[in-house]
């Protein structure tokens, strides 16, 4: 069943983990990534020199998240859409700065990854209430 952009905009600020799709040359590569919704973007870090550094400034951008609760058989899925914009700390908005940035899960992630929402969409899977992230919190 879809899922309403309002949402897909709580689901996707309910966790802080999901896979980022990047197309590079001759290629699809997907990563996993903790991030912050800052504003009406999404923000992470990653390595200097990495495929993400090289190539997703300027590119299009997937995101997608989940959650899935095994013991009630439901769950949901938010994918993303944007383009992808390389980013230095000073040049994050204020409205970005006012939030909380993504805390790097490993050394060296000096390099910032702005994802501009384009557009956000989701399906919720099986019965009952729309739970948020790992919390189980209901949305409805």
């Amino acid at each position: 069943m879809p899922i309403e952009a309002p949402d897909c905009e709580r689901l996707l600020r309910s966790t802080v983990f999901g896979r980022m799709v990047l197309a590079t040359p001759g290629r699809l590569e997907i990563f996993t990534v903790n991030y912050a919704v800052m504003g009406d973007a999404v923000v992470l870090r990653t390595t200097p020199g990495s495929l993400l550094d090289r190539y997703a400034d300027g590119a299009p951008l997937i995101l997608e998240v989940d959650n899935v609760n095994h013991e009630r058989w439901q769950g949901w899925s938010v994918v993303v859409r944007g383009q992808g914009e390389r980013i230095t700390q000073s040049q994050l908005t204020v409205r970005e700065l006012g939030s909380f940035p993504p805390p790097p899960w490993a050394p060296g992630r000096s390099v910032w990854i702005r994802l501009q929402v384009e557009e956000i969409s989701g399906r919720k899977l099986g019965p009952g209430p729309l739970l948020a992230g790992s919390l189980g919190e209901t949305l409805r």
